[in-house]
């Protein structure tokens, strides 16, 4: 264990950047939630990547964007929060709308960016700029964006890559690995995450809902499992049976999340259920149901519970 480096990695960046699914790629396992509509991850993260001599714990955190709602305040707070707390950053960025920005002649770093830097460089921690996606840029775009980062910040490493595929991922963690502090591992190395299963759980039937639902009803939705029953875990023919609440804002918002003859919540059960025994490495009984909390975003009791610290 002499020469064994491990430490806490934040990966920071505006929402919708592919925070979570590098996470996911890197760790060969899903364990932070996915969508196309920004702001989807909502608390701290943490997977943790495991090599010969190293272990990396990965903490993913929530998109920094203009907080107006409490509970976009405590998102914002959650990803800041974890500047502090880490031996390492990795700064991911969305390389399309920065190319096209520099190909524009216009600024590659927008102000929230910006904002971000300073806080980063504030902490005076290692930072990796890591470019995502480029599998869908042409290569001779990547100079103008890099040069113009560069000038803000003197970054440890520099890593175009691609969430998605995987391209640039293993040059990616190899710079983590090389920056990290020598120290022992902080957890077990075959353990692959700290959060508990149903914490994993309630943030899958999430995703499933950011998917499935309208442009704007996510962003009002939560979940918390109520019961999750592992007695039969251990039998010949395994299975956990879970109860999970689905929490939205109005009245009017349960309709749509029930849909018509309950096919919505049909759908969200069936899919949410796959990634369950998935992880879970069982059959899953689940039972939905949806309750109206008003303007439970905005109820500081209700967000503690929901464990928005």
């Amino acid at each position: 264990m002499e020469n064994f480096r491990c430490g806490y990695v934040g990966i920071v960046g505006r929402p919708n950047v592919g925070k979570s699914t590098f996470l996911n790629k890197a760790l060969g396992q899903k364990v932070s939630i996915t969508s196309g509509k920004p702001q989807t991850t909502r608390n701290r993260v943490m997977g943790i990547y495991n090599a010969e001599g190293v272990q990396a714990v990965l903490v993913d955190t929530p998109g920094h964007h203009d907080a107006r709602s409490e509970l976009n305040r405590r998102m914002v707070h959650a990803a800041e929060a974890a500047l502090a707390e880490v031996d390492l950053v990795v700064l991911m960025i969305d390389l399309v709308p920065a190319t096209k920005a520099a190909g524009a002649d216009k600024a590659v770093l927008s102000k929230g960016e910006e904002v971000l830097l300073e806080r980063i460089a504030a902490e005076g921690h290692p930072c990796i700029l890591a470019l995502n996606k480029v599998d869908i840029i042409p290569r001779q775009a990547l100079l103008p964006v890099i040069d113009a980062w560069r000038t803000k910040h003197d970054f440890a490493a520099v890593v175009p890559f691609s969430a998605l595929t995987g391209d640039g991922v293993e040059p990616l963690l190899a710079e983590i690995t090389r920056l990290l502090p020598k120290h022992p591992p902080f957890f077990p190395t075959d353990q692959l995450m700290d959060s508990s299963e149903r914490f994993v759980v309630a943030e899958i039937i999430r995703e499933k809902l950011f998917h499935l639902l309208q442009e704007e009803l996510p962003y009002s939705v939560a979940v918390e499992i109520e019961a999750f029953d592992e007695e039969e875990r251990g039998d010949d023919r395994p299975f956990v049976k879970i109860n999970a609440r689905i929490i939205v804002e109005r009245s009017s918002q349960k309709g749509i999340v029930i849909g018509r003859g309950g096919q919505m919540l049909k759908r969200v059960g069936t899919l949410a259920r796959k990634d369950i025994q998935r992880l879970l490495g069982c059959g899953v009984y689940l039972e939905l149901f949806v309750a109206v909390e008003n303007n439970w975003t905005k109820n500081g009791r209700l967000l503690r519970q929901l464990g928005y610290e």
